[in-house]
């Protein structure tokens, strides 16, 4: 339940973050280093999407990959929404690292299952190979 309560507010924050002037505003600045913000973005999708798995489950491929989708052309829209926000411009590299980000964790949730599924068939094998050595030779 709290998963997808984090779920979604994160998905508020980037939503927040992508179409709001922060640059304006007195309290908040983006530290210089950070530049255009490319490692933001890859790591705020990336956290989005893992937040996805772990709200929702990996129930079907064929909706993961939709719901990753709809997260990436989210961003394609917040990014042409900051065309009309002042002191925001559209980057095409943020859009990119978006894209990066939830790839990346779509990567390691194929690889998590598939180390999974070896753990299994390893466990299964070893089973097998007790039941013969305790039904004797």
């Amino acid at each position: 339940m709290y998963s997808k309560i984090i779920f979604f507010m994160w998905l508020i924050g980037i939503t927040v973050f992508s179409v709001v002037d922060y640059y304006s505003m007195s309290r908040f600045g983006v530290p210089k280093g950070l530049g255009t913000g490319f490692w933001l973005h890859l790591m705020g999708y990336f956290i989005a999407g893992a937040l996805y798995f772990l709200s929702f489950g990996n129930k079907r491929q064929r909706m993961v990959l939709i719901i990753f989708i709809g997260l990436f052309l989210l961003g394609v829209v917040f990014e042409i929404v900051q065309i009309y926000v002042p002191h925001r411009a559209f980057n095409p590299k943020d859009i990119a690292a978006n894209g990066l980000g939830l790839a990346g964790v779509f990567v390691c949730h194929l690889g998590i299952k598939r180390f999974e599924k070896v753990g299994r068939a390893e466990k299964q094998k070893s089973e097998i190979r007790g039941r013969k050595s305790d039904s004797g030779p």
